[in-house]
C-alpha cells in the first residue's frame, strides 16, 4: 500500500512556481502604484506653486495699469504700475527660483526653468479706446520626473499701445 500523506516534488515545484508568479505580478502593482502616487504628488506641488506665483503676478495685471517694463538683466524685467510701485520679475536658474517683488517661489528637486519670454501681438482693425495689443509672459517649467506637462508660468495682459508705450 502506498503512502499518500505528503507531496510529490513535482506538487511542490508547482505551488512554488505559481506563488512566485504571483508575487512577481503583486510586486509590480505595488511599484507602479508607488510611481503613481509619487508623481501626483509632484504634479499637486507643482500645480500649487504654479498658481501661486500666478496669483501674485494677475493680482497686480487686474488691479493696477503697467506703464513701463524695463529689463534689468538676463531673466529680469522690472513692472512700473500706475500706483507708481515697481515689482521685480526675475528668474533664477542656478537656485530654480522664480521671485515677483516680495514672492519667491523655488522649485522642486528635477525642475527646470525654460527661456523666459515677454512678447507683445497687436491686431489691427481694433477701434479707438478700445485695448489693441495683448501682452503675454511665458516662464515654462518642467520637471524630469513628469516631462510632457508644463508648469510654467504664463500671464496675458492687454492694453492700446496707440495710447501707451511699454518700453518694450
Amino acid at each position: 500500500m502506498k503512502n499518500n500523506k505528503g507531496f510529490t516534488l513535482i506538487e511542490l515545484i508547482a505551488s512554488f512556481t505559481l506563488a512566485l508568479i504571483i508575487m512577481f505580478f503583486l510586486f509590480q502593482i505595488v511599484i507602479v502604484v508607488k510611481e503613481l502616487y509619487v508623481s501626483s504628488g509632484l504634479k499637486t506641488e507643482m500645480m500649487i506653486k504654479k498658481s501661486n506665483i500666478e496669483k501674485q503676478i494677475g493680482l497686480d495685471f487686474n488691479t493696477l495699469e503697467i506703464t513701463k517694463i524695463v529689463a534689468c538683466g538676463t531673466d529680469c524685467y522690472t513692472f512700473t504700475y500706475s500706483d507708481s510701485s515697481t515689482k521685480i520679475l526675475k528668474v533664477d536658474r542656478a537656485n530654480k527660483t522664480i521671485i515677483y517683488g516680495d514672492y519667491q517661489m523655488t522649485m522642486m528637486d528635477g525642475s527646470s526653468i525654460g527661456e523666459y519670454k515677454i512678447t507683445q501681438n497687436t491686431v489691427s482693425g481694433v477701434g479707438t479706446g478700445k485695448n489693441n495689443t495683448i501682452l503675454i509672459i511665458e516662464i515654462p517649467v518642467t520637471n524630469k520626473v513628469i516631462a510632457d506637462r508644463n508648469f510654467g508660468i504664463r500671464m496675458v495682459y492687454q492694453y492700446d499701445n496707440r495710447t501707451k508705450n511699454l518700453g518694450l
